[in-house]
């Protein structure tokens, strides 16, 4: 399952729409702390989260190191028009997210990362 966080209404329906019709099950949410305890609740259903960086409740940096407080495991993915890659770099090594996407989005490079990740999760779960 792909759980989507981000404040833009439009966005979220876009992405939902996208993921959905590629036959991934999608839940979005606009507002970070509900997608945390949907997440939370789900441990071990939702793979990836994408997640926007910019939101005014709480931002992506936020939401993915609370994410990380309970799921070491899920692939979490950031977006931003917004954001410096700069101040992105430190949490890439960081390893505290997975990819790092610019809006507007490559949907084909988004939907090939999130099969990726998929993939990779799913082994990871058979070896543990």
């Amino acid at each position: 399952m792909v759980v989507v966080i981000d404040d833009s209404d439009d966005s979220l329906i876009a992405l939902k729409e996208i993921i959905s019709d590629s036959g991934l099950e999608v839940a979005a949410f606009n507002n970070p702390m509900e997608a945390l305890k949907f997440i939370e609740q789900n441990k071990g259903v939702v793979e990836v989260c994408v997640v926007d960086y910019v939101m005014p409740e709480m931002n992506g940096e936020a939401v993915s190191r609370r994410i990380r407080e309970f799921d070491k495991d899920i692939f979490i993915m950031l977006m931003s028009g917004y954001v410096d890659f700069d101040r992105v770099q430190p949490l890439l090594k960081e390893r505290l997210f997975y990819q790092f996407f610019t809006k507007p989005l490559d949907f084909d490079r988004l939907l090939r990362t999130i099969d990726t990740a998929i993939k990779l999760y799913l082994k990871k779960q058979a070896l543990s």
